[in-house]
């Protein structure tokens, strides 16, 4: 089975890239809907995934074109949010655990179950990457910008859990719950008392 991953996360991609080619299945990365769209339409894919909230065209969007171009093979939606099934196969929570994600492909079609171990190299890829993030958390905390320190809380949110930081995926999420509902004079506070609980996930 052939499988188109549409994703900005290089890292997420690289990861579930491994474990599906592991399972035996192909795997060609997206890194936005414009080129899920275009990699799509080629028709070399049994089955789309594609994540909800990407640059350029979001996987919404995308999907509902390749609908209106009469695309009818499968496409699952991945979001760590609530998604609106219409126009989706199938919807997955982020983060994905392997072993659901293939238990759901097997209604597509059956393939054995594999275990896979985490690769040591791409979890520490994962934790310099995170390590990053929170680097850029303080500095947009500082200057205020909520709306780029919310999108990397996003995807913290919706990755983190996969490379064995459910900690810190947990922190995101319920961060992610509250911030509309935080006065904007408090807001610089949660953030700051987010970034203090990140670090006691203590990344290593």
């Amino acid at each position: 089975m052939n499988l188109l991953f549409a994703e900005d996360d290089a890292l997420l991609a690289q990861l579930f890239q491994l474990q599906a080619e592991s399972a035996g299945y192909q795997v060609v990365w997206a890194e936005n809907g414009d080129v899920a769209v275009q990699q799509a339409l080629s028709y070399q894919f049994d089955l789309i995934f594609m994540d909800i909230q990407m640059p350029i065209l979001d996987g919404a969007s995308a999907m509902q074109m390749l609908r209106q171009l009469g695309y009818d093979r499968p496409i699952i939606a991945m979001s760590a949010e609530e998604v609106t099934a219409v126009g989706f196969d199938l919807v997955l929570k982020k983060p994905l655990q392997w072993p659901e994600v293939q238990q759901q492909l097997t209604k597509f079609k059956a393939i054995p179950s594999i275990a896979l171990e985490l690769p040591p190299e791409l979890k520490e890829a994962y934790l310099v990457h995170a390590k990053q993030s929170l680097q850029q958390l303080v500095i947009l905390a500082e200057q205020q910008n909520w709306i780029d320190f919310m999108a990397i809380v996003h995807q913290l949110k919706g990755s983190a859990a996969s490379f064995d930081l459910a900690s810190l995926s947990q922190l995101a999420d319920q961060l992610q719950s509250e911030w509309k509902t935080i006065p904007a004079g408090q807001k610089t506070k949660r953030a700051t008392y987010f970034l203090e609980q990140c670090k006691a996930c203590k990344l290593k």
